[in-house]
């Protein structure tokens, strides 16, 4: 049978909780295989094993992502949330990962992503905001923010154009450029609208249809991203 932890979760403690089954996981395997295995140290991932905190029995298989506070110390994680890694969403009958040749992995009965019941939409990487830099990436969904910052780009994500709120906006006044980086699809093109709508010191840029800033690192290499901005 498998075990539950007694504590009831809170997000430091969650995610404290689920890194220490992270090493040798398949969310380990799967961020690898993504091209973003580097960014573990930086954004402290974890897995949810056969070990589940109460409460988080739905997540088991999951990769967990903390969003964490640039202060740190012990309010460091503001919230979690949960990514589906199963391997009958992620990958093919053969075992190959879905992305690896450009198909939609297959999340048919419940969302990607989960977040804690009640928490609120957020902005991912928020310590990008207290980077000294004239210039910020802002994508859509957090793995993107991972393959941007591994470029070397400050870069902030949000959980998707309509999870957007109003005093966001603030967050990113006075920068000389923030670049828009939706995903190559029909909501991507519309992130970038509408963020170009309300943020005047906005460059929307064009990703390949198909593809977003993670997968574009993958194919294209590292470096490529900051090609793609202009920055080199």
């Amino acid at each position: 049978m498998k075990r539950s932890n007694k504590q009831v979760p809170g997000s430091v403690e969650s995610a404290k909780f689920y890194q220490s089954q992270y090493r040798g996981s398949t969310a380990e395997e799967y961020l690898i295989a993504r091209g973003l295995g580097e960014g573990e140290e930086k954004f402290l991932p974890g897995y949810v094993g056969d070990s589940v905190m109460v409460g988080h029995e739905k997540y088991r298989n999951h990769l967990v992502l903390p969003y964490l506070r640039p202060a740190g110390g012990p309010h460091l994680v503001a919230t979690i949330r949960f990514r589906c890694i199963r391997d009958e969403c992620v990958k093919d009958p053969s075992g190959t990962y879905f992305f690896l040749s450009g198909q939609k992995e297959q999340h048919d009965s419940h969302g990607k992503y989960q977040s804690l019941p009640g928490d609120h939409p957020r902005l991912y990487n928020t310590e990008a905001l207290i980077v000294s830099s004239p210039y910020i990436a802002l994508s859509e969904g957090e793995f993107s923010s991972w393959a941007v910052e591994l470029d070397g780009i400050p870069s902030v994500s949000t959980q998707g154009v309509s999870a957007w709120k109003d005093h966001f906006d603030r967050a990113f006044a006075g920068y000389e450029k923030v670049f828009l980086l939706g995903d190559g699809d029909e909501a991507g093109q519309k992130m970038n609208e509408k963020l170009a709508s309300r943020l005047p010191n906005a460059v929307p840029v064009l990703i390949p249809d198909g593809e977003d800033p993670d997968s574009y690192r993958r194919i294209h290499g590292a470096g490529s991203i900051r090609q793609l901005l202009g920055l080199v």
